[in-house]
């Protein structure tokens, strides 16, 4: 027979663990703070109340603490002066929700609680903490026996290898993230394809280009095309069919006339192949001369683009992690770094964000 449980908690946390506390409790109703007290809602047919009214309406029931925050949860309901018989961590159930969970369960630790003090404990030894502070000490402890990089990164200098994206010594790591995504959507790079400033990835890219335009704001070089793309100055409509534009917009002050002036140079049909620094080094040389002003996410880039462009004609990509990013703003070179490290994707690092536009 299943045992009766009131969740305290009813979001994310909840949601992984459903499965295997339902397996082992039959859930009477959910606390949540979210409710206001003497209110009533509802989750999955269950009714939900404020924690302040635990006791009027949920018996003996166990209560679990259903969320990574369960520290801060456990002295609320000491605070309710709730029988601490009651309450059970939910950290010990699969699957793991956090880093911490999963350090806890490879030191065979579980948390109890008594005499309003928490109890660490496994086979060797039983810390008491009573306080968030002491908790977060044991924690760090924990962690640094578990990763010895935090000591590492602690004891890094403060300054870079190389303030130049160590490209005194090979090539940027952006440039991996930029020309894969070049590469994979290489279709688009065809006709009249304009370029910022030069013809790198013209010159990486040629099969199908039927004429090469370059687009520099002062008009510098052989053939090139003065023309401004936050002013609209010597923008000239329908002139292209893909415009390359590849790490410019951080540098414009004003985006959204960039994104008119761009959608303005397509012909019907073409496409922007853009791309824009999320974590990055400051480029002393262009923040000298001209200014250095964004920083984007997959989100902000969809919806700028989305000021002029149709929705469903934009695709955005980001590409990166966290050691990839480390590496970059420390000064590291592509050539210094592992491939497979680089493939590597992760949502909360992107150090790049890509997207290609096309105007219907």
């Amino acid at each position: 027979m299943k045992q009766k449980a009131v969740v305290f908690g009813k979001g994310n946390y909840y949601e992984k663990k459903k499965e295997s506390i339902r397996e082992k409790y039959e859930i009477e109703a959910f606390l949540d703070n979210s409710v206001k007290p003497g209110n009533v809602e509802e989750k999955d047919g269950v009714k939900v109340y404020n924690p302040q009214d635990v006791d009027r309406y949920t018996g003996d029931a166990k209560i679990l603490l259903a969320s990574n925050k369960w520290f801060e949860m456990w002295k609320q309901l000491m605070r309710l002066e709730i029988d601490e018989s009651r309450i059970v961590f939910c950290s010990e159930l699969p699957p793991f929700a956090d880093v911490i969970e999963e350090i806890f369960h490879d030191e065979h630790i579980l948390i109890k609680t008594r005499e309003k003090a928490l109890y660490l404990q496994n086979a060797e030894e039983e810390k008491k903490v009573s306080e968030e502070a002491e908790f977060k000490e044991v924690i760090r402890k924990l962690f640094a026996k578990k990763n010895p990089y935090i000591k590492l990164i602690s004891d890094m200098p403060c300054r870079p290898v190389s303030k130049r994206f160590g490209q005194e010594r090979g090539t940027a790591i952006d440039r991996f993230y930029i020309e894969r995504f070049l590469a994979d959507h290489k279709k688009n790079i065809k006709g009249t394809v304009m370029e910022i400033a030069e013809k790198r990835y013209i010159t990486m890219f040629p099969d199908n280009i039927s004429e090469a335009v370059v687009l520099h704001v002062n008009g510098w070089g052989e053939g090139v095309v003065k023309g401004n793309l936050a002013t609209g100055e010597g923008i000239e409509e329908n002139r292209i069919d893909c415009m390359i534009c590849t790490q410019t917009i951080q540098f414009i002050y004003d985006i959204h006339n960039v994104v008119k002036n761009i959608y303005k140079l397509l012909k019907p049909g073409g496409a922007v192949m853009l791309t824009a620094s999320a974590i990055s080094q400051i480029s002393l040389y262009d923040y000298k001369n001209w200014g250095e002003y964004w920083r984007f996410t997959d989100q902000s880039m969809k919806k700028l683009l989305a000021e002029v462009f149709d929705e469903s004609q934009i695709e955005v990509y980001s590409y990166g992690n966290m050691k990839a990013a480390m590496a970059f703003l420390f000064g590291v070179c592509q050539e210094e770094m592992n491939l497979a490290d680089l493939e590597y994707y992760d949502e909360q690092f992107p150090m790049i964000v890509a997207a290609i536009a096309r105007k219907v």
